[in-house]
């Protein structure tokens, strides 16, 4: 894939458009599930304390029928159930029931609710009180006393002639159909309505605090995400693999789990990485990383998979600071890189065998009080030379780019360059700088890896069907490839550069830059 043809692929509203899709709310979600849930539960918690800090109160309820008084030819109006309402929480019902409930009548005031049924002849007379027995007995004294009005209003009146005749004012009489019962749960506050409230509110405000963090996040969101800020292509994603007992040999997941999704995903990197060699006409490989990712493992990993193809490879640790590699395969750094460069050590005897076979490791050596003079020497240009001409590949763990200026140096020199980034811990800052820092060399930049990518959907298509025995791979050795002794590479061995060309079975990339291609008797043709 070129440059031109990644670059048209991303549109820079694509990240905006993907942000309001299911997708980004589900990610969210599940990023910060746990800061969501402790808001939640934070205004759940200070709701229920609020309610703790509440009277509760009680609600008693009689019921009063209305109906016309006997001698009368019309029934109760609709409107006049309205002026029976009034006469209800009136002061004269009220001075009567505060004479027997002992309760002052500003106090029945502001506990009593009177209402009327619709179509119905009622008066529910309600009365609420932080104490249910009060609220009871109030109520039912209420609706006692404003039975009792509508009687006394009842009697009848002397007239100018001396009979005497019905009170106009008493055509309604009323009685007390359902006593008031003892509350036995508070009416307010409803706790069940509160905390359902609070849930949704908490619920709400965590999902809005998720949403601000996550915008001032700054951390990779995915492969599309680096690519736009790398400006580069990502050309795998490694998925998170969890350790298990071996400690650090799981992270050679290539030899420890050769059939696992993570050997797959190395499998597709080693293919795009080849085809970049090809199309470069170069077979140096440079990874690095902007600061603390596991690059070692990434080019320990790659390095595995091209030997696995059957290509002698030689695994470099340039990197005698931070480098990892040698722990990978359980290697120490008596003999190495420092000792060749200053003159203590011989290739061949720095160069030490792997587990995995056609793959060379070549520690970085004691330390010494000058990394930078490792990388910058003529001794390392020669070393490379001679490496580059006598396998099919180099694969240099160099220093993270933000930390040191020897990757920068090393980029120089024309190899391939392939960065790693962490999407649990590399931010966006970070990836600009690094391809900041690299942007003398970016024509050499290949690309990117996306280290513990926790959902690889497109590597599981892409890998399904190529997932095999690892030792399948290191058994297909090309048939007209000869067997080349680590004396050929220390200079011990009198054979020719041009036979030692044939150890690539097809292609190989020579110093010289001439692209080689072996025949079917064995003859180099250019």
């Amino acid at each position: 894939m070129t440059k031109d043809s990644w670059k048209s692929e991303i549109d820079g509203d694509e990240l905006q458009v993907a942000r309001r899709d299911w997708g980004y709310w589900s990610r969210v979600v599940l990023k910060y599930w746990p800061s969501i849930l402790l808001t939640t539960a934070v205004v759940i918690a200070a709701a229920a304390a609020v309610m703790q800090t509440q009277t509760p109160i009680y609600a008693a309820q009689a019921t009063v029928a209305v109906y016309p008084a006997s001698g009368t030819s019309s029934g109760v109006q609709p409107f006049v159930m309205g002026t029976e309402k009034g006469i209800a929480s009136s002061g004269a019902v009220l001075s009567i029931a505060s004479k027997s409930l002992l309760i002052p009548v500003s106090k029945l005031q502001h506990g009593l609710s009177v209402t009327v049924p619709a179509n119905a002849d009622l008066l529910v007379i309600s009365y609420s009180d932080s104490d249910p027995h009060v609220a009871q007995s109030a109520a039912q004294g209420i609706a006692a006393a404003y039975v009792a009005y509508r009687t006394s209003t009842n009697q009848p009146t002397a007239s100018r002639g001396g009979t005497t005749t019905p009170s106009t004012a008493g055509a309604v009489q009323a009685s007390v159909v359902t006593d008031a019962t003892l509350p036995t749960a508070p009416v307010s506050p409803n706790r069940l309505l509160i905390l359902g409230v609070a849930a949704v509110l908490g619920l709400a405000l965590g999902l809005g605090v998720a949403l601000v963090r996550d915008w001032m996040d700054d951390s990779l969101r995915d492969h599309r995400d680096l690519e736009i800020q790398a400006s580069a292509p990502v050309l795998a994603e490694i998925p998170a693999m969890p350790r298990s007992r071996n400690g650090v040999g799981d992270r050679l997941a290539i030899v420890s789990s050769p059939n696992s999704r993570v050997a797959d995903a190395y499998l597709n990197l080693r293919t795009r990485v080849l085809h970049a060699a090809v199309s470069r006409q170069a077979n140096i490989l440079l990874v690095t990383s902007p600061g603390g990712e596991d690059k070692a493992a990434i080019g320990a990993n790659l390095a595995a998979a091209l030997a696995l193809s059957g290509r002698k490879v030689v695994l470099v640790c340039a990197d005698p600071r931070w480098g990892q590699a040698d722990a990978l395969f359980g290697m120490d750094g008596e003999a190495g890189l420092t000792s060749i460069v200053h003159g203590d050590s011989k290739l061949a005897d720095a160069l030490r065998a792997t587990e995995v076979p056609r793959l060379q490791l070549l520690p970085s050596g004691p330390a010494y009080p000058d990394p930078s003079s490792v990388s910058q020497s003529t001794a390392f240009l020669g070393l490379l030379t001679k490496l580059r001409n006598k396998v099919d590949f180099v694969v240099i763990d160099a220093p993270p780019v933000l930390a040191s200026a020897d990757t920068g140096a090393l980029a120089e020199l024309g190899a391939m360059v392939l960065l790693v980034a962490d999407a649990r811990a590399t931010d966006r800052a970070r990836v600009r700088a690094a391809a900041n820092e690299l942007s003398h060399v970016r024509d050499d930049v290949i690309g990117w890896v996306l280290d513990h990518e926790r959902g690889v959907r497109r590597l599981r298509e892409q890998s399904a069907y190529s997932r095999r025995p690892a030792t399948q791979a290191a058994a297909i050795p090309s048939p007209q490839r000869p067997v080349l002794t680590w004396e050929d590479i220390s200079g011990q061995s009198a054979r020719s550069d041009q036979n030692v060309a044939a150890v690539t079975a097809g292609t190989r990339i020579t110093q010289s830059g001439r692209h080689q291609e072996t025949t079917s008797n064995g003859s180099h043709e250019a």
